[in-house]
């Protein structure tokens, strides 16, 4: 009786070790409790509520903004980007300021609720506000604004960040006024 129970477990093992070998694995892998895939590297490093950023060379970072604008052909490069929800038109809008200076941290509250900085020809830039209805920008200094329904090419809020791009030229009163901006901002809160 032994030697047909000895017999039975050969057996089994032996059949099954080839099955078990037909589970392919990458080696950077293990199996959690509920029987999924889990990555040694994922279970050794502490979780995060975002993954990190995959950036290309040459792409702007959260803060950053390229490009430049044209107002009575003076030309401004802009830098930094800035965005925030802030009451404007009587309603909750996304408030995205492109400048050539640094805002102080201290002042970017008030800077997006108002443009004071930007009013007072302290910093340069363009001013958006967009909400539902659609865009509008206007340029500091000059004072010149667009507005209507035209929206920001690749325009996106994901995770806390905005991005977009705009590209714009028009003329009034023979001054040409232009932008052609890149941008990525945290979303201030």
């Amino acid at each position: 009786m032994r030697r047909l129970l000895a017999g039975a477990i050969f057996f089994t093992i032996a059949a099954t070790l080839p099955a078990c070998s037909l589970k392919k694995e990458s080696p950077t892998s293990e199996t959690n409790q509920s029987g999924q895939s889990a990555s040694k590297e994922s279970a050794t490093k502490p979780a995060t509520t975002q993954p990190a950023a995959q950036t290309k060379a040459g792409e702007l970072q959260p803060g950053q903004a390229s490009g430049s604008y044209s107002v009575k052909g003076e030309v401004v490069d802009l830098k930094y980007a800035y965005a925030g929800r802030a009451e404007r038109f009587g309603s909750q809008s996304m408030v995205i300021l492109l400048t050539d200076k640094p805002i102080p941290p201290d002042a970017l509250a008030e800077e997006l609720k108002s443009a004071t900085l930007l009013e007072d020809d302290k910093l340069r830039g363009l001013e958006y506000v967009i909400d539902d209805n659609g865009m509008w920008v206007r340029f500091h200094p000059g004072g010149y604004q667009e507005s209507g329904t035209s929206k920001l090419k690749e325009y996106k809020v994901e995770n806390d960040i905005v991005s977009g791009v705009d590209e714009n030229e028009s003329s009034l009163s023979n001054e040409k006024y232009s932008r052609k901006v890149k941008f990525v901002a945290a979303i201030a809160k």
